[in-house]
């Protein structure tokens, strides 16, 4: 997979969880939460365009398990978010961060579910 995709993809994915805790309470954080799942959407949908570009449909073995894994994540960081302090977003701006090097890796396949390196 291109390195640009796979960038554009982890920067959205780490977009998506850095904005799920960020605005005061009420429509604000609302707004702030929908934007973050809509980037994290976003973060599927390219690599997953790119991949029906070379005439590739689906996914099969690891990458199958570290979407399921990765799209758990994000359910649980919104729900999470859903609730969070403004206190927190120092916290998910660093998820963020960690979630964006995390997907750039699987995408470019040195991660696997589970976090281990692969071979």
């Amino acid at each position: 997979m291109p390195r640009s995709v796979c960038a554009v993809s982890a920067l959205c994915a780490g977009t998506g969880v850095a904005l799920v805790a960020q605005g005061q309470t009420g429509w604000q954080h609302v707004a702030f939460l929908a934007v973050g799942v809509l980037c994290f959407a976003a973060a599927h949908l390219f690599p997953t365009y790119a991949r029906r570009q070379r005439g590739l449909h689906g996914y099969r073995g690891w990458t199958r398990t570290e979407n399921t894994t990765f799209l758990l994540c994000a359910v649980v960081l919104a729900i999470c978010g859903f609730g969070a302090s403004p206190g927190l977003v120092w916290i998910f701006s660093g998820l963020g961060v960690v979630t964006a090097v995390a997907w750039y890796a699987m995408l470019r396949g040195v991660l696997v579910a589970g976090g281990r390196v692969r071979p």
